[in-house]
């Protein structure tokens, strides 16, 4: 420990942590409150967790364990004794690794940096690239070069797509996002570089297989995450915190240490001093290219839509059912890593850097078990080119057809076969003659499978777009009714009972169809609930979407229908039959005319309104001079207000001189003046069947007198509203309240 220049204070900043850390796993396990300890380990970020088991909390102290090491290996500065005699290079890049290890912790803390620190930080990352070209020992010319145009295209893009989010301009990020290919050329950086000073005789083994680590951990870890929070819930929220924050300090601690053994005297570190070993020669440079390149595109594509992964949903939904448990969650974690984040490029990778027989041949029979799975996947139906599993697809969409499409196994399957033959001719033992017969056949075949045989070639796909929208006609007008197939189709585009990818054809749809109405007439509850858990369906619930194309599901929704007018006119007749019963109003003079409603009205809001622009003042929104719970009157505008949840009896009686004022037997009785230009008629704003015209002289002065009443109390089934209005001709605008009892 002596040894290192600052061990005095990196001893105690670590040993601090580390006692803070078990102090506040045992506060965790007394109190069963984690907030202290999830704040150290994740350091100070905001958390708010509740109670916690015993079990994620060890797990958290472990990690801050973990973190007190790096607080010691970034800290203690490097060995005592004199400093190598290097050029100057040497010795930037010995403070820019150091100025890197600076921003890498500060990142970990919950701050905002402001513009000027972002891009001092940017200029460090592309100096450390450039520098590391420059002092390089371990690296052929090419492989620098290669590193070198990566890691400038990786911290260019990501300056690029912060001036673009900073200025909104899209096109700007979008261009850039491209050139960092979704970080793919970072990594393509960082594993070249660690290739590099492996070879070199300035870094020990422990600092490379720390940057390895900082590579490889952390890409490990968030996708565990990722996987496991889909069907982990509260009681893993403080392991996920801590699982989240193990990675981060290795970036810190691998460039902290490659500054330390640069600054070291030669002979204190364990140096990498030997090169991999490595196999005969490649036959063909070309050929280990395309090896390697042939799996990165459907990855660089999946990573550039940064979408759920295909095969995860695919084999869970084959093997697990709807789940997600445990077993499912791990397998689909693997097999991300392997096919959809790089895993199997990786390993290409390697067996063509080591070039080692056995490794190569091995190599490709994983890549050709990939291919085999990948179009049993496809065949099997688990996953559809151009969707997402339903899974996935209920997660992502917030509208119908609003399902990204993903990426068909076969593409993958297809990348990963032709690898696995160039990687099995670059091992030895398969001739060029039998090499192409093997490639020509297996291309043949990719492309049958690739095609769509005749009986299952593309048609119409009708979008959600063209189909007419649920309330009524498309356009407005009278539309000839749409055929049968044809009105399923439009139900299931707009509908999200069940997802299909937005081009699917219409006959799928339809055939699909068919097959659950063949469900729905067996009614076989084994075969439901089979239904329900591989496709996510209820069919007993979809008689109304099936009955275009069903007939026993059509059966189902006639019988439904008549049922439910019968009960509608029965209660039509229940209501008129209180309308019938309900006191008449005698008129004490004779009146012009008086017109009782037969049928009872019902109104949206319960408003009835008489409004004329021609004498209105002012907007026909805007509050009237005088409102109460009846009647609301302004000049050309009189509003009344009734429940519109109850039966409403109306009556309408004219005269030709003002009648006695009537309260017996009314709630409420209110009377205010109109200036008609012809036509005064009560109806509900929102539409509905006008009351008769009230202006027996037509144009003129009148005053109306609106009468209410309800008979029983509010919620029970025989209330029902009284509604007596008369109007006659009478100047004056003012009100008068002639009775107000009670309110509606």
């Amino acid at each position: 420990m002596h040894r290192y220049r600052l061990w005095w204070f990196a001893a105690p900043v670590a040993a601090l942590h580390v006692s803070a850390a078990v102090a506040l796993g045992v506060v965790a396990l007394v109190t069963g409150d984690a907030v202290p300890l999830t704040r150290l380990v994740a350091y100070g970020t905001p958390l708010s967790t509740g109670p916690v088991p015993w079990w994620p909390v060890v797990p958290l102290v472990l990690v801050a364990v973990y973190q007190g090491w790096a607080l010691w290996q970034i800290l203690r500065g490097r060995v005592r004794g004199p400093v190598p005699a290097d050029g100057g290079a040497v010795r930037v890049l010995r403070v820019t690794l150091y100025l890197g290890a600076a921003f890498s912790v500060i990142e970990l803390f919950p701050v905002v940096l402001p513009w000027w620190a972002e891009l001092a930080g940017a200029a460090a990352q592309l100096a450390l690239v450039a520098l590391f070209f420059v002092v390089q020992r371990g690296a052929s010319r090419a492989m620098a070069t290669v590193a070198l145009v990566a890691g400038t295209l990786a911290v260019t893009s990501w300056i690029a797509r912060t001036a673009a989010d900073a200025l909104g301009a899209r096109l700007l990020g979008e261009i850039s996002a491209m050139a960092g290919l979704g970080g793919l050329s970072w990594t393509l950086w960082m594993a070249l570089t660690l290739l590099a000073q492996a070879r070199d005789g300035r870094w020990a083994r422990a600092t490379v297989w720390t940057g390895a680590a900082s590579l490889v951990v952390s890409f490990l870890i968030e996708s565990l995450i990722y996987h496991l929070s889909l069907g982990w819930h509260d009681e893993t929220t403080v392991l996920f915190i801590g699982l989240g924050r193990a990675a981060a300090p290795l970036t810190a601690v691998w460039q902290a240490r490659s500054a330390h053994d640069l600054g070291s005297p030669p002979g204190t570190t364990a140096r990498t001093t030997t090169r991999a070993t490595a196999g005969p020669p490649l036959r063909s440079r070309l050929a280990a290219v395309a090896a390697i390149a042939l799996p990165l595109p459907p990855v660089v594509v999946a990573f550039w839509y940064d979408m759920p992964r295909w095969a995860a949903g695919s084999w869970s939904t084959m093997f697990f059912g709807d789940g997600p448990d445990l077993a499912e969650l791990l397998l689909s974690w693997v097999v991300d890593l392997l096919v959809d984040m790089g895993g199997l490029p990786l390993l290409v990778l390697v067996a063509v850097l080591r070039r080692t027989p056995g490794l190569l041949r091995a190599t490709a029979w994983v890549l050709l078990a990939a291919a085999v799975a990948g179009v049993v996947v496809a065949l099997a139906g688990g996953s559809a080119p151009g969707g997402f599993p339903r899974r996935y697809a209920d997660y992502w969409a917030t509208e119908p057809g609003d399902v990204p499409a993903g990426i068909s196994p076969l593409w993958f399957g297809a990348a990963y076969a032709a690898s696995a033959l160039l990687l099995m001719w670059l091992a030895g033992g398969v001739g060029r003659s039998r090499l192409w017969g093997v490639v020509t056949a297996a291309a043949t075949a990719g492309l049958l499978g690739f095609l769509p045989a005749a009986d299952h070639s593309g048609g119409r796909v009708t979008a959600a777009a063209d189909c007419a929208p649920p309330g009524g006609p498309r356009g407005g007008g009278e539309q000839p009714e749409p055929a049968p197939e044809a009105a399923f189709v439009c139900q299931v585009r707009q509908s999200r009972v069940f997802k299909v990818a937005p081009d699917t054809p219409d006959r799928f749809v339809v055939g699909y169809g068919r097959q659950l109405c063949d469900v729905y007439t067996r009614e076989d509850p084994a075969e439901l609930t089979r239904v329900r858990r591989t496709d996510g369906v209820a069919v007993r619930e979809l008689a109304y979407l099936l009955a275009d194309i069903c007939p026993s599901a059509a059966a189902v929704v006639r019988a439904a229908n008549e049922r439910q007018e019968r009960e509608f006119q029965e209660w039509k007749a229940a209501e008129r039959r209180k309308c019938a019963e309900a006191p008449r109003h005698r008129p004490l003079i004779r009146p012009v005319a008086v017109v009782v409603r037969r049928e009872p009205a019902w109104t949206d809001y319960g408003d009835l309104e008489a409004y004329e622009p021609e004498t209105a003042e002012g907007d026909p929104g805007a509050k009237l001079p005088y409102e109460d719970d009846v009647l609301s009157a302004g000049p050309g505008h009189l509003v009344v207000h009734t429940h519109p949840d109850f039966t409403l009896c109306v009556t309408t009686e004219t005269y030709r001189r003002r009648p006695p004022v009537e309260t017996r037997g009314w709630d409420h009785v209110v009377e205010a003046g109109y200036l008609s230009a012809g036509e005064l008629v009560f109806q509900d704003p929102l539409g509905g069947v006008p009351l008769p015209d009230l202006a027996v002289r037509g144009a003129g002065h009148y005053r109306v007198r609106v009468h209410y009443a309800m008979r029983g109390s509010l919620g029970r089934e025989d209330d029902v509203q009284r509604l007596l209005i008369m109007a006659y001709p009478g100047r004056g605008d003012d009100v008068v309240v002639h009775r107000k009892r009670a309110t509606r």
